[in-house]
């Protein structure tokens, strides 16, 4: 199964809070965990990964790994979890990744990547997808791409998730690879052609989940990533736009209550405030609230002010966006 709407693994981003703020707003869009290298995994001797698999409805991991052996000692840990997907990393560009020789510098190496796969599909029935670019450096044309993919489909990967700008691996911090390599849809285009069995997710420069909807017409799916965090409160009816649910009405201050219940629980198990309050920064996007309920959440993170005072404070702004309209 494949999913026409999912929102990207971020690095210090898409975290288990993060996801299960989202969770509250949208039921059915496919949420990934950031990119978890295999052995964080494998050597996870605080248990941290186990909560990872702590959010409902379908949720993706994302991988990091270049070792087969290592990817079938991983694939025999996770086999049980409750993840929908596998997703194996191909196209993260940053120094650290690249020195691990995973992430986008396996674009280079099809037939290790296909290795991958086969150790994991070994050990599990989870399904496995490939979240890459459309090039690498010099390394940027259609027949190179095409190599790639075709790579995949031999091994049965079914899904691959292309970020339709190429990566520069030298001289662009990962930032700068998310905005200054140009985004080129048409290589995309011609994946989708070329593998008509295949799912092809198109990703990168999506910013409007109303306007996007028109490309499931030409993708299989479509993945949003920074505009997810930015403005969190765009994915309330997504249930209803991509998934053909019944509109549920809800409203901010709902989403807020939850949420900071949700907080202290874990604030009591001892996890950082700061982690925790971060996904609620965006909640009030292009509100007139936005700027003072953003004073208000870095009062909390100060110890000025506390958590339990941000129930009253959202309930203000919700009903003062409500005489706005």
């Amino acid at each position: 199964m494949h999913y026409k709407l999912s929102i990207a693994p971020m690095m210090d981003r898409t975290d288990l809070h993060f996801r299960n703020f989202m969770r509250l707003i949208t039921q059915h869009t496919l949420l990934y965990t950031e990119m978890i290298h295999a052995n964080a995994i494998i050597y996870d001797k605080n248990k941290r990964f186990d909560i990872e698999q702590e959010c409902e409805g379908p949720t993706a991991l994302q991988i990091g790994c270049s070792n087969p052996k290592i990817a079938t000692t991983l694939a025999k840990k996770i086999k049980n979890y409750n993840f929908q997907e596998i997703n194996i990393n191909c196209g993260c560009p940053s120094n650290k990744v690249l020195k691990g020789d995973f992430g986008a510098i396996l674009m280079k190496k099809p037939k290790l990547v296909a290795q991958i796969v086969d150790s994991i599909k070994e050990h599990t029935d989870i399904p496995i997808t490939i979240k890459t670019r459309i090039g690498i450096d010099d390394l940027d044309s259609e027949e190179f791409l095409y190599t790639f993919v075709d790579e995949l489909k031999k091994v049965n990967v079914n899904t691959v998730i292309i970020h339709a700008r190429k990566a520069i691996l030298q001289g662009l911090s990962p930032h700068q690879n998310r905005t200054i390599p140009p985004l080129n849809y048409d290589r995309v285009k011609f994946i989708k052609k070329s593998f008509k069995n295949m799912n092809i997710v198109l990703n990168g420069g999506l910013t409007d989940i109303y306007q996007s909807k028109p490309l499931l017409k030409e993708y299989d799916g479509i993945m949003f990533g920074r505009y997810a965090w930015d403005n969190p409160w765009a994915f309330s009816q997504a249930d209803q736009i991509f998934f053909n649910k019944k509109y549920k009405i809800i409203n901010k201050y709902e989403i807020i209550d939850k949420y900071i219940n949700y907080s202290l629980k874990y604030i009591q198990k001892g996890y950082p405030i700061r982690r925790l309050i971060r996904p609620l920064f965006n909640i009030f996007y292009a509100s007139h609230g936005n700027k003072y309920w953003k004073l208000q959440l870095n009062e909390v993170l100060n110890n000025n002010l506390s958590i339990n005072k941000l129930f009253d404070i959202a309930e203000n702004i919700v009903k003062s966006d409500q005489k706005a309209a």
